[in-house]
């Protein structure tokens, strides 16, 4: 099955807005699934799931995915406090009737290592497994997961089911990675799509959809095509209105729901 969704940030922005544009905007963006960006605190709390849960049935959207905080760590201590987050996310995400947890690595310039990714993830995965929830890792340039030889590094140590990749088209263009040469290597393990446009290759520069050189059509229609089943999830960078001041209109929005529903699968 493929649904397509469309990340909060795309509405509420980086900040910790309470998701009010993301409750007020998708539907008439024509977004019925969102992915909540769940960064802050309290949207981890069990009191903020019911309020979203309530909120979702009052606005006829649903939760398909959750994005939390990356992997990340040097000590023992923050390790451990790593992977309770992790297993948290979880409940969250099987509380809001979500299928997918998403989260990326730390900067590199932090101190984190791949290592610290795996060390979590060998504890995290078997419970992921038993609770019905995928963990998608996504790429994002300058990032511990950035690239093909993290990815080797992490599907060496791990063998899960429930462990595959978040493909973030526009950062992997960001990082001079081409999409079609990961998902060459990587194409079976690629179980959720974050389509994002950015200006040129091998230089960080989000821009708005159509108005860049990501081919993300041309990469879905190929995942699809080997036998992708998933979510496409639409992510208007915020970093996109500063970088050109213009402001952002619903119809930003509108041009991705409009270019990728076409690849939707009809219950």
């Amino acid at each position: 099955m493929i649904r397509l969704s469309c990340a909060s940030l795309s509405f509420d922005g980086f900040g910790d807005t309470d998701f009010v544009n993301t409750f007020k905007s998708a539907r008439e963006a024509g977004y019925t699934n969102i992915e909540f960006n769940c960064w802050y605190p309290r949207t981890l709390t069990p009191r903020k799931v019911r309020d979203i849960n309530a909120r979702c049935a009052d606005a006829g959207i649903s939760a398909s995915s959750i994005h939390i905080g990356g992997f990340g760590g040097s000590s023992n201590d923050e390790i451990t406090r790593d992977l309770c987050h992790k297993l948290q996310a979880l409940h969250v995400a099987k509380s809001l009737g979500a299928s997918v947890v998403c989260a990326t690595g730390s900067p590199r310039k932090s101190g984190s290592r791949i290592e610290t990714v795996i060390t979590v993830l060998r504890e995290l995965m078997p419970e992921a497994e038993q609770q019905g929830i995928r963990i998608g890792l996504e790429n994002h340039a300058d990032n511990v997961i950035e690239g093909p030889d993290d990815y080797r590094h992490i599907f060496d140590a791990i063998d899960s089911p429930a462990l595959g990749i978040c493909l973030d088209t526009g950062h992997f263009e960001a990082a001079g990675i081409r999409c079609d040469e990961v998902v060459d290597e990587f194409g079976p393990k690629i179980s959720h799509i974050h389509v994002k446009e950015n200006s040129s290759f091998g230089v960080k520069n989000f821009v708005r959809f159509g108005e860049g050189t990501t081919d993300n059509e041309a990469i879905v229609e190929r995942l699809i095509r080997e036998g992708y089943s998933g979510d496409i999830v639409v992510e208007l960078s915020p970093e996109s209105g500063s970088a050109d001041a213009r402001p952002f209109t619903i119809e930003d929005l509108i041009t991705p729901q409009k270019m990728f529903s076409r690849f939707v699968t009809k219950k």
